[in-house]
């Protein structure tokens, strides 16, 4: 507080030098609006600093729920004990390192530090412990056709005994950011009469942890949406288990990786046939130097999306990303070298070769 105190007196020194330097010309207002400016932005700092005060000595808590339809308890636990798959639902998340198997759920003790930030430029860390695995029992349905006999149809099983829970702690957090962090999660089961008594569980998750830094605080909005996010999205897509989609996106990607590859060697040496076949009336070396990037993207996002793997909808964004600079590529030969009925063709074409695939996007996903 003596700082602030220091820092508010020298302040106001500073202003009232600015009330006092006014000049005799008759120009007194550019110094009144400068010396106004610097008052509201003391009084904005002064009202400010006792909530960052108070926010670094008390636990910030984020609580997340959703719930999951066609989903049991004893699933959705297994698959958030198994810190393999933290990456595939935390946007944030780069990856897990740990002395356990991480594609199995972790045992109550183990360790696992997860990455995540920028990594190599900003790789950040924190080391999980499991405090607590308790798994949900699935004896419940004897439990919902007793309330139905007693003529009390009730859409969420009464005993706590066979909620599941999850928790994971860090004490020491992440560096001079924040400590004695937390993830706990309650799985719940629960049945609906208007749902034919498929499972459903109830998911809650609560983050906390004590701020050791005013980033810490400002980094609130951020985690409540990415948690949001990770419950509410991705959690539910990566929950489904959509074998035939998942081989669909491996084949698409090892072919666009072969495309990307042909294109470039056609490009450089090749004579550029792939390119005259698109509509373009010159060769790569002969057209306009963002007439060439546009070559070369169209090269590259065949290996971009081959490395785009499956997880967080990374293998999707590949091939929709492929299939954008293919068609606008073909378009914009169209468009600025006019190439008649070729170029025309050859938009057509791409247009009807993406509506093709991602036909086959959509078979393979609802494929059961």
């Amino acid at each position: 507080m003596q700082v602030a105190g220091v820092c508010g007196w020298r302040g106001l020194d500073c202003i009232r030098g600015e009330l006092l330097h006014v000049s005799t010309a008759g120009e007194p207002l550019p110094n009144m609006a400068k010396a106004s400016g610097s008052i509201a932005f003391l009084c904005l700092c002064m009202l400010l600093l006792p909530a960052i005060v108070l926010s670094l000595l008390q636990t910030i808590s984020l609580r997340t729920s959703v719930l999951l339809k066609d989903q049991t308890p004893a699933a959705v636990q297994e698959f958030l004990a198994s810190p393999g798959n933290w990456p595939k639902i935390v946007s944030t998340s780069v990856s897990v390192q740990s002395e356990a198997d991480v594609d199995k759920p972790l045992p109550v003790g183990q360790t696992v530090d997860e990455i995540f930030g920028l990594p190599p430029i900003l790789p950040l860390s924190v080391r999980w412990t499991c405090k607590k695995s308790v798994t949900p029992s699935s004896n419940d349905e004897g439990n919902v056709k007793r309330f139905r006999s007693w003529g009390r149809p009730t859409p969420t099983p009464s005993p706590s005994s066979e909620a599941g829970r999850l928790e994971f702690s860090s004490e020491n957090g992440l560096d001079n950011v924040a400590e004695h962090c937390q993830m706990i999660f309650d799985v719940q089961p629960r049945r609906e009469e208007t749902n034919n008594d498929k499972p459903n569980t109830q998911l809650t998750l609560d983050m906390k942890y004590e701020p050791k830094s005013p980033l810490a605080i400002l980094a609130v909005p951020i985690l409540a949406v990415d948690n949001a996010i990770a419950l509410k999205f991705l959690l539910p897509a990566a929950l489904r288990a959509q074998p035939d989609l998942d081989k669909f996106r491996r084949l698409m990607r090892t072919l666009y990786l072969g495309a990307g590859v042909a294109h470039l060697a056609d490009c450089l040496a090749g004579g550029s046939q792939l390119l005259t076949l698109a509509g373009s009336p010159s060769t790569f070396y002969q057209l306009p130097m963002a007439g060439q990037l546009v070559a070369l993207l169209w090269c590259g996002m065949g290996p971009i999306s081959f490395a785009l793997k499956d997880g967080k909808g990374y293998a999707d964004m590949g091939l929709i990303g492929y299939g954008l600079v293919e068609v606008v590529g073909a378009g914009l030969i169209v468009l600025n070298f006019g190439s008649g009925v070729a170029g025309a063709n050859a938009f057509i074409n791409a247009m009807l070769v993406q509506g093709v695939v991602a036909g086959a996007w959509l078979y393979s996903a609802n494929e059961r």
